[in-house]
């Protein structure tokens, strides 16, 4: 029987303090959350969904949820938040010693249902476990330790068993990122920067400014211009009458009177002197050579 309530008295504690443990976990995961998320929306980083192709259309936009409106990319924060806090968690549980090393301490061991017990009940330290491993012992002082044992686990509260401080800093933090976010959402006090702001900064979405070809308006630019007519494409085999058929040099009034005109054979001139000055000035700088040499390349392979 006093065997029996050891292995009770051990199961029971044993799932009370993994609760606990569960407990500390979700509430160190919504204080890492909630400070993350006050970051978040301190600096203005929902508008980051503005400037992504595959978010940008959601934007401003809301599900058809009954009773309850929120937007899209609160939703999108909302995960990417969660997603980062567990991979915090994840880091700080599988670095921990190191973490402890860093700051020149001695990282806790994992401790089992004993030790918690044992460390709240000093009466009890090494008494607990001694008793439950001989548990199944017929030495007389191992019985006789089991029956004090048993008799001293009845005023045991498993209340007792919380690890107060930890709990205190979780709540301390959720509560503190709570207020601030409060605050924030009352009086709408944040950065004044945001992610658009600072890629703005950047030309092209990048560190590097891309070389800027500026156009030469001086004289020295003239050897650039083509002095000669840019040749006639021709098929081999095919001839071309170039000649022009009459009545070309004159203009319309002047046909209609039948008045005589001499016929001015035209010169070479520059594709600028005869384009659109309106469409140069809408063209960018630096891509007039570049139209132009494609243009002469058709011409070479027709």
């Amino acid at each position: 029987m006093i065997v029996l309530d050891l292995e009770i008295f051990t199961r029971k504690m044993n799932s009370v303090i993994r609760r606990y443990r569960t407990i500390y976990d979700l509430l160190e995961f919504l204080a890492i959350s909630l400070i993350i998320l006050l970051i978040a929306v301190f600096f203005n980083l929902d508008e980051i969904f503005k400037l992504i192709p595959l978010t940008e259309p959601y934007v401003g936009l809301s599900p058809d949820i009954p009773f309850f409106t929120v937007n899209y990319e609160t939703i999108f924060l909302f995960f990417i938040v969660c997603l980062i806090s567990l991979l915090i968690l994840e880091l700080v549980d599988r670095n921990r010693k190191r973490i402890y090393k860093a700051v020149k301490k001695t990282a806790p061991q994992r401790r089992n249902t004993q030790d918690v017990v044992e460390e709240t009940y000093p009466e009890l330290k090494d008494r607990l476990k001694t008793a439950y491993d001989n548990r199944d012992s017929d030495n007389f002082i191992a019985v006789e330790l089991t029956r004090s044992v048993s008799s001293d686990v009845e005023g045991v509260s498993s209340t007792d068993l919380l690890d107060k401080k930890r709990l205190a800093y979780s709540l301390g933090a959720i509560v503190a990122a709570c207020l601030f976010l409060g605050l924030i959402f009352f009086t709408g006090f944040t950065a004044p920067v945001s992610p658009g702001d600072i890629l703005d900064k950047f030309p092209n979405g990048s560190l590097t400014q891309p070389p800027i070809i500026e156009e030469n308006t001086s004289s020295n630019n003239s050897s650039s211009i083509p002095t000669e007519a840019p040749p006639i494409a021709n098929a081999p085999g095919v001839d071309i009458d170039i000649t022009l058929p009459p009545g070309a040099g004159m203009g319309p009034g002047d046909m209609l009177e039948g008045s005589e005109n001499n016929f001015t054979p035209s010169k070479p001139y520059p594709p600028e002197s005869l384009s659109s000055q309106h469409f140069y000035d809408n063209l960018p700088a630096g891509y007039q050579d570049i139209i132009k040499d494609y243009f002469e390349k058709v011409a070479e392979n027709s």
